[in-house]
This record gives structure tokens, C-alpha cells and sequence, in this order.
């Protein structure tokens, strides 16, 4: 009984004005993409490429929130990217092209290396940017159910 009725409470927050995990994820993802773009103005472009990864690791969770399979999953990868392949082939594609950007991340991360291509983070706030769009305009068949892919 217990379930019910928190099953139920869930429902009734979302309703009663709360946004869904997939909307709080998209509007964070949003978020650090518009951070993304003003520290990229500002010269800042090691904190600008951290910020548009995780804007995409954002845009992941709420493609993995909105997934009917990923959720039925007793054992979940730990990596946002291995979930995301989960969901479908379309998501796995766009998993691929973030992880390309992982290295880097990690090498700035680490003080490895201190610079990075402006080039570079361009190019990873233009993937972000897409992944949101495409996430937030309903253009993504989660799962094949729904209608509106392209």
C-alpha cells in the first residue's frame, strides 16, 4: 500500500507545480549552455568546455528520465553516456559524440593540459546546443513510442 500512495504523492506533486526530473535536467542543461556561452565570450574557455559537458551530461539524464526501458532496469551503468546509449540508437549516437569530448575535459580537469582550442569548445557548445534542442522540441522517439521523430 505504501507504494500507492507514494506513486500517488509523486503524481500529485508534478501536477501541483513541481517540474518532472527530464524538466529540471533540461532547464540545468540550459542553464550551463548560456554559462557556457558568456565564459566563452569572456576568454574563458576551460571553464566554458566544462560547462557545455555538462550541459550534455544535463540533456542525458533527462533523455534517460523520459526513458520507459532505461527506468524498468534493475542495473544501471554509472556513466551518463553508457545510460544513454540504453535508451536507443539515436542516443547512442549523440553518447559518441560527447564522449569524444571526455579526454579533453578530463586532461583540463586535471591540469594536464591548460589550454584548449577555442575551436574546440565551439564546436562541443554547437553538440550541446543540438542535443538540448533536439531533447526539448519533442523530436526524440524515446523508446520508438513516440510520434514526432524525424
Amino acid at each position: 500500500m505504501g507504494q500507492v500512495i507514494s506513486a500517488t504523492a509523486r503524481r500529485t506533486q508534478r501536477q501541483g507545480g513541481q517540474p518532472s526530473k527530464r524538466q529540471r535536467f533540461l532547464t540545468q542543461a540550459a542553464l550551463l549552455l548560456a554559462d557556457a556561452r558568456a565564459d566563452a565570450g569572456n576568454g574563458r574557455m576551460d571553464q566554458a568546455l566544462e560547462k557545455a559537458y555538462q550541459a550534455g551530461l544535463r540533456t542525458a539524464g533527462a533523455c534517460v528520465a523520459a526513458s520507459a526501458t532505461v527506468s524498468k532496469r534493475r542495473r544501471l551503468p554509472s556513466s551518463a553516456w553508457d545510460r544513454l546509449v540504453l535508451v536507443g540508437a539515436e542516443e547512442k549516437e549523440w553518447a559518441e559524440k560527447f564522449r569524444a569530448y571526455s579526454r579533453t575535459r578530463s586532461r583540463l580537469a586535471s591540469g594536464i593540459d591548460r589550454e584548449v582550442a577555442d575551436q574546440v569548445v565551439f564546436d562541443l557548445m554547437d553538440l550541446a546546443a543540438r542535443f538540448l534542442e533536439m531533447a526539448e522540441t519533442g523530436t526524440h522517439d524515446f523508446d520508438g513510442l513516440g510520434d514526432q521523430a524525424a
